[in-house]
Parts: structure tokens; sequence; C-alpha cells
């Protein structure tokens, strides 16, 4: 029997198998997946292909094929249509990013045999046939690097892309229209649909950088702060660029944490189980996380492992907290992160972990359902 797996999504990367490609781990956080899937799968005697491909290939009749979608393409339905197996349905997105496919996940995701989503995603994909798999966001390491001495670090920094959810630039009419039309559409949803109102932390991020551009070590790193700041006013921007020290490469922003006591580590939006890359990139570069997101993430993460920006009423409050944070504290909160790494109650979240559990589960179907 010829065993595929279909790698499905619209994502850049999955096209022409591209994203099975060993250099495909360094273009972004969360690559290094689609690439170890590659790997491990083809040891295991599977075909893997992406979508595009596997539509215009024939095979042969006794080829089983399991599709396995990141949300949805539009090349979904062609390629169950053509006798792919709906497998396993996953998503990293949160839903105000990805806010059609939460707002139709029954519909869209049910019908797949396995959903790996976040926890929010239970109270609807468990009113489906679907068996729901909590998403733990798969990590491909879980090794730190060596502390840098307390003494010289930078004070804070906070490494993100100035870009705002619901604010994109228009360069045409058609792009204006377009903008005004996805403002209408996301009113009406907001309207029906919590999901769609889970609180937007981008501003909040956004006045932390206006807060701490006060201090000469406060350090922002990431794509196009050189712009204007979608929604707010030029004052925020002044201060960003006051602090912005350039873009970074993705293979380089452990080494840059590393050199920080601290990190501002927001999510994009509060949503249960919604926890990303952000808080164990703190951990593996050894920086403190000062963590807002998840309303559940002491269920995800040891509390003791982080500072939970909820416990202070602003961020004059925040900053004398961390201006009076001892050396002591200090290694103490690292050294309980670096437990956490390497302790069982991190399996879930490493990579290779959640790749053989995923092929383990093909390997078994149809009997372990």
């Amino acid at each position: 029997m010829h065993k595929v797996i279909v790698y499905d999504s619209d994502h850049h990367g999955a096209f022409n198998n591209r994203c099975f490609e060993t250099s495909y781990a360094k273009e972004g956080p969360g690559h290094s997946f689609t690439v170890e899937l590659g790997r491990v799968a083809v040891e295991r005697g599977y075909e893997i292909t992406t979508g595009d491909l596997f539509l215009k290939k024939n095979y042969p009749k006794d080829t089983i094929a399991f599709c396995l979608t990141d949300m949805l393409s539009k090349r979904t339905d062609l390629i169950l249509k053509k006798g792919a197996i709906p497998f396993i349905c996953l998503s990293t997105e949160s839903p105000l990013i990805a806010k059609d496919f939460y707002f139709n996940i029954k519909k869209l995701a049910g019908k797949f045999i396995y959903n790996m989503q976040f926890r929010g995603t239970a109270e609807r994909l468990n009113q489906t046939s679907t068996i729901f798999l909590p998403m733990y966001f798969p990590v491909d390491s879980r090794t730190p690097l060596d502390y840098s001495d307390w003494g010289n670090r930078k004070f804070l920094t906070l490494i993100n892309r100035n870009k705002r959810i619901f604010f994109t630039g228009y360069s045409s009419i058609n792009d204006l229209v377009r903008s005004l039309l996805s403002r209408i559409k996301l009113r009406v949803l907001k309207w029906i649909d919590p999901w769609i109102r889970s609180k937007e932390i981008y501003k909040d991020r956004i006045e932390a950088i206006r807060f701490f551009s006060k201090y000469s070590d406060f350090c922002l790193y990431g794509k196009d702060w050189e712009k204007r700041i979608p929604g707010f006013p030029l004052s925020y921007h002044t201060a960003a660029l006051k602090a912005f020290k350039g873009g970074i490469p993705s293979d380089q922003k452990l080494n840059v944490l590393n050199q920080f006591k601290f990190v501002i580590c927001f999510e994009n939006c509060s949503f249960p189980g919604y926890v990303t890359e952000k808080i164990f990139d703190c951990f593996l570069a050894g920086a403190i996380p000062i963590y807002f997101g998840a309303p559940d993430i002491n269920d995800f993460v040891p509390e003791n492992t982080f500072i939970d920006f909820r416990r202070f009423k602003d961020f004059n409050e925040l900053d004398v907290y961390l201006q009076n944070f001892s050396e002591e504290e200090a290694y103490q909160m690292l050294e309980s992160a670096k437990k956490f790494l390497a302790s069982k109650d991190f399996d879930k979240y490493f990579l290779q972990d959640t790749i053989k559990d995923i092929l383990n589960r093909i390997d078994r179907y149809p009997e372990k359902l």
C-alpha cells in the first residue's frame, strides 16, 4: 500500500513542497514544524506532499492519503474529493487573525477526524464528531542558552512586527474598498460572535513601548517600526522610533533576547489556551518574560517561570517592581524555567514529540479511533 500525507495550507510556503525543505525552518516561528514532519514521515515510509502537487499527480489504486490541514485552504475540498482522508485540522492562529475560520469552525473543521486547536475552541468542536486535541505550540528546542551575566544585561526588550490586526495600509482605491469591507465584516462578526471580541493585546503592547521608551536600555526590534503605528497618535510613533534598533533575522532572536533582563511578552489576543512561541523563546534565551495573553496561562506554564502582567494595575507599578527585582530572584525564576524545559511537562510542546504523536495516529488508522 502506498501511503501519502498531504499537507494542506494557504501559507506561502505550502506549495511545490517548499515547506519541507531544511532552509524553510529559518523563515519564521513555527516553520520547523513542516520540515520535521516531512523528514520523519519519509523515514517512516510515507510520501509527503503539499496539496497543490497532490492534486496534479496520479496515484496507484492502492494509495491511501491522509490530509493534514492548517485550518483550511482553497484546495481542501478538492483534496478530500480526490479521496484524501480528512485526518487532522490544526491552527496556530488566534480568532482575531483567522476570524472566518473560527466563526465557521464547526462546519469547516468538524468534519476532520482530529482537531488540534487551542483550548477555547473545544466548546464548539465538542458539538461535532471530531476528536479534540489541545494545541500545544510546537517548540523545536528545549536546550536554553547559557545565562549572560545579569549585571551586564540591558533592561528590557520587545520583539514584534509593527502590524495591527485590523489595520492595513492601502495604495489604491481597491485596497481602500477591501479595507472598508473588512472592517464592516469585522464589526458584524464582533457583534454576533464573542470569540471575535477576544481582547486585542496589540494596544497594550504599543502602550508598553510608549511608557518604557524613556529608558535608554529599552530596545525595540522588528519590521516596519519606521512607519506610523496604525490607529495611534504621532507621539507613539516618536516613542517607538526612539527605542527602535532595527529588524533581526528569526534565527538570531534568542541571541538578542539573551542580552536582556526582561522581555515584553504579549500575545496578539487573550483566548483560552492561546499560548504561542513567545514565552518559550524567553525561556530558551534565558530572559524573564513579562507575560500577557492566555487567561489560563498557569494551566500551561508554571507560575514561577514568568512575571504575570495582570498582577499590576498599570505600567508604573510594573516598572517599580522591575527596578527592584533582585539578581537572586532573577536566577530563581530562570532556573525554574530551565527545569520546566527539561521536565516531562514540556514534552507536549516539544516539536519532535508532537510530530511523533501525529504520525503514530496515522500509523494506527483506523484501529485506534
